[in-house]
């Protein structure tokens, strides 16, 4: 119900400070300040390693390399960004706009279900309470499946609450949830919150049934739409669509325990804490049976998500929150005017001035400048190592090196970076992850379920050396011994030396500076104590101090406990 209808009391009185701060002009100038920040963090912000990937499937796509056809059905809205200038870094840039447009329009469909069931202002609260929960000005427009899959749903599901779903409401309706459980499969967790759509219309016989029609052809869209994608794409056999789903189920939900990921849902509730109270309030209200039915549909989502789900990392919650959030806004309802609701409101917008500010501060300039470093040296694509698919635009093979990547790779025992490197001969390796930055610099092998296994340590350490920054290059590095040693170079090609003294190789004198072709093993003979490196030549001048040291991401904000 509209607080004018509850609490006529509550709207005159003395405006306090308090009072003041959630009134409707303040409210909305702090909504654009969220929407500046949050378009100023498309170029600012750090980019996660999870976007990079998600926009390598893009060029997958493009190339014909794509080999998984679960969930990147989006590929296809987004082959154009091939076309932006600036590397990967202005191609992220463009498709966040686009994800902040979508964010936008999950923000819209929060405030069009508010509005209907408490208000014009407790709607506005609830945007408030959504813009500054925890991780949403730093997650909310990431290129991932989240927000496209947010937005999608959100709209369907505002459509079906608020319109009278005439014909194209339908279409409209089936259309945005068939592409919202294409994105991805965690569409299904959104499905209380459609239920608790249906119990608000219960009223409307009519309406219902149109809802039930837009779910059958919601369905029947998704599966022929699927089934087209996934028969243009020659799936690997780890990746066809069961044996991927199954792993899903298995790792993220049926393994995973009980609220897997706490420390980060207890951070969310901390930094949320202002919408979390809107949200007991609004769950607590009287009301009919069925009012109570819709608000504990609309929280569930993210009740029972974190509950089981492995995979609740920050940016998860700005894709499962915004159904509470309407909850939120009918808790505000309850409050009206008052000093409460402002305390609330102050206490949000604090909490969201620091997550903004935090965000602002984790820059993106070391992955430029990284990305425009590979790109000086290698102007034309070559297969490459790293964590997550960094420089989409080159072709990489190899697992994603997620926390659920490595155990997967390390719970099958078998070392694959030899024969990698030995197929791809790949002479670029980005250290974007803890577990290749400690294979290359530690100078044994170590021990740990997050690492590399020994062997796949041992053979990049024997293929590549530092460049600069996160940048290595195939070659070797040794100290002469006095006698005629045999190198063998996994990658063959053409290498630059860097020495300190006269050597041979292959009988021939060389210097500092000069280069040659590889393709099989040399042999090395030169004073003792010589230092010989030899490193993979580019046409473009290599400066080794072009980056400085330190790691590429950010990382998620986590509690120091």
């Amino acid at each position: 119900m509209p607080p004018e209808a509850v609490h006529p009391g509550q709207l005159g009185g003395e405006q306090g400070l308090l009072t003041r701060l959630a009134a409707p002009g303040v409210l909305r100038s702090a909504i654009l300040v969220a929407a500046t920040v949050l378009v100023a963090l498309t170029w600012t912000r750090n980019v996660n390693w999870d976007e990079f990937f998600f926009l390598s499937q893009v060029h997958e796509n493009l190339a014909g390399t794509l080999n998984r056809p679960l969930q990147t059905v989006f590929v296809h809205a987004f082959g154009w960004l091939a076309h932006v200038p600036g590397h990967e870094m202005g191609q992220m840039v463009a498709a966040r706009l686009v994800m902040t447009l979508l964010f936008a329009g999950t923000v819209l469909s929060i405030h069009r279900i508010s509005r209907r069931l408490a208000g014009r202002q407790a709607a506005d609260v609830a945007v408030i309470a959504f813009l500054t929960s925890g991780f949403a000005l730093a997650h909310g427009t990431s290129f991932r499946a989240d927000p496209i899959a947010a937005a999608l749903l959100m709209g369907a599901l505002a459509l079906m609450m608020t319109t009278r779903m005439s014909a194209w409401q339908i279409v409209a309706v089936a259309l945005l949830s068939a592409g919202g459980l294409l994105v991805t499969v965690k569409a299904v967790f959104y499905l209380p919150a459609f239920l608790a759509a249906i119990a608000w219309r219960w009223g409307d016989r009519g309406a219902v049934l149109r809802i039930l029609l837009a779910g059958v052809i919601a369905l029947a869209v998704a599966v022929g739409l699927y089934a087209w994608h996934a028969a243009g794409i020659e799936a690997a056999p780890e990746n066809q669509t069961s044996a991927t789903a199954g792993r899903a189920l298995s790792r993220t939900l049926l393994d995973a325990g009980l609220v897997p990921r706490k420390r980060e849902v207890t951070l969310w509730g901390l930094l949320s804490l202002g919408a979390v109270v809107l949200a007991l309030l609004g769950l607590i209200a009287p009301g009919s049976r069925r009012d109570r039915l819709v608000r504990l549909g609309l929280v569930l989502p993210l009740l029972l998500s974190v509950l089981f789900y492995r995979n609740a990392f920050p940016y998860f919650f700005a894709f499962i929150t915004p159904p509470m959030m309407v909850v939120a806004a009918i808790g505000a309802s309850r409050l009206g005017r008052g000093p409460a609701l402002g305390a609330l409101v102050a206490l949000m917008l604090v909490t969201g001035a620091g997550q903004a500010g935090k965000a602002l501060s984790e820059g993106a300039g070391l992955q430029r400048a990284t990305l425009a470093e590979v790109h000086r040296l290698f102007p034309e694509p070559v297969p490459y190592i790293d964590h997550n698919a960094m420089v989409a635009s080159f072709p990489r093979e190899g697992f994603f090196m997620s926390t659920w990547g490595i155990e997967r790779y390390r719970d099958g025992g078998q070392p694959v970076m030899a024969a990698q490197i030995a197929r791809l001969a790949p002479p670029l390796l980005l250290a974007n992850r803890w577990a290749l930055h400690q294979a290359l610099t530690s100078e044994e092998v170590q021990h740990h379920p997050m690492l590399l296994l020994p062997e796949d340590q041992d053979a990049l350490r024997a293929t590549y050396v530092h460049y600069s920054g996160v940048i290595w290059l195939a070659g070797r590095e040794l100290v002469l011994g006095g006698q005629p040693e045999t190198v063998a170079l996994p990658i063959p090609g053409r290498y630059r030396v860097e020495t300190d003294g006269p050597l041979e190789i292959d009988g021939a004198e060389m210097r500092d500076g000069m280069t040659l072709e590889i393709d099989g093993p040399i042999t090395v003979s030169g004073p003792a104590g010589t230092r010989l490196r030899l490193v993979w030549s580019t046409d473009a001048p290599q400066d080794r101090n072009a980056l400085p040291q330190g790691g590429v991401y950010a990382g998620f904000w986590q509690l120091p406990f």
